[in-house]
C-alpha cells in the first residue's frame, strides 16, 4: 500500500500492478483508458494491470495504491466489480468526508504516516464495510512471491524460482500469470520498483534507490518507473 499526493499531475498512458484510487481535492480530473477519450471524475478506482492516462489539471490529487495480490485489492476488485468495469467513477457520499480528512492531514505539519494509514483504513471501511477476503493464492505461488521479495538485490530467474517451488518452468509461468494477472518477469520489475520507491521515501537519492531495488542502473529504474506510472521519477518528485 502506498499514498502519493501531487499537484497538476499529468501522466502518459501507463500500466502498473496495483489497484489505484484517485481522488481530487476540489476540481475534477480527466481519466482515460486509451489516451484519446477522457472522462471527468472526482474519485476513480482503476483496476490493476489496466492501461490508463491521468490529467490532473490545476488541483491537488490523492493517489492510493494497493498491490494487486493483497487482500484489500482483491476485496476492492470484487466489491466494485473492477474486473468488469476496469475504471469506475465512484460517487459514494462517504468519500467526501474521508477526502476532507486527507486534505487536513496533507496541510498539517505534524501529520505522520500512522495518521495516513488510519485515514486509508477509514476510506476502505466506507467502501467495503466488513467484507471478507474472497481469494487465497495457490501455496506454491505464494511461496514464489516470498522468494522474489527476499531476493531483490540479486538476479531473479524464472527457472530458479520454479525449481524452488517444485514446478516446471512452463507450468510455473502459466500458473503465476493465472494467479497474479501479469507475467513473472513483469512482476519482478514491479517488486523492484516498490523497493526503490520505499528507499526514496526514506531519503535515498534516485541512484541509491535504483540500487536498493535491484535495478541494473538508474536508466533502467527510470524507464520502468515511467512505464508503470506514466511520468519520470524526477518529474513526480517535483510534483
Amino acid at each position: 500500500m502506498a499514498i502519493y499526493i501531487g499537484q497538476r499531475v499529468q501522466t502518459k498512458l501507463h500500466t502498473h500492478h496495483a489497484i489505484e484510487i484517485a481522488i481530487a481535492f476540489d476540481k475534477p480530473f480527466l481519466i482515460s483508458r486509451n489516451g484519446t477519450e477522457f472522462k471527468e471524475s472526482v474519485c476513480t478506482f482503476i483496476n490493476a494491470d489496466l492501461a490508463h492516462q491521468f490529467n490532473g489539471q490545476d488541483d491537488h490529487h490523492i493517489f492510493i495504491y494497493f498491490d494487486a495480490e493483497s487482500a484489500v485489492a482483491q476485496l476492492l476488485e470484487t466489491s466494485l466489480n473492477l474486473d468488469v468495469f476496469g475504471i469506475l467513477d465512484y460517487t459514494g457520499i462517504s468519500i467526501n468526508g474521508v477526502k476532507n480528512l486527507f486534505i487536513d492531514w496533507f496541510y498539517d505539519d505534524s501529520a505522520n504516516d500512522k495518521a495516513a494509514s488510519n485515514l486509508i483504513q477509514l476510506l476502505l471501511e466506507s467502501i467495503l464495510g466488513t467484507s471478507q477476503r474472497h481469494n487465497i493464492l495457490e501455496p506454491r505461488i505464494a511461496d514464489a512471491i516470498e522468494l522474489v521479495r527476499s531476493a531483490l538485490y540479486s538476479e531473479i530467474r524464472l527457472e530458479a524460482i520454479a525449481a524452488k517451488v517444485f514446478l516446471s518452468e512452463g507450468r510455473f509461468a502459466h500458473l503465476f500469470k493465472e494467479q497474479i494477472g501479469i507475467p513473472f518477469r513483469r512482476y519482478v520489475l514491479w517488486c523492484r520498483l516498490q523497493a526503490a520507491l520505499k528507499a526514496i521515501v526514506q531519503g535515498r537519492t534516485l541512484t541509491q534507490a535504483a540500487y536498493e531495488g535491484g535495478f541494473a542502473d538508474i536508466s533502467h529504474f527510470s524507464r520502468t518507473f515511467t512505464e508503470m506510472f506514466g511520468a519520470s521519477p524526477s518529474v513526480v518528485l517535483k510534483q
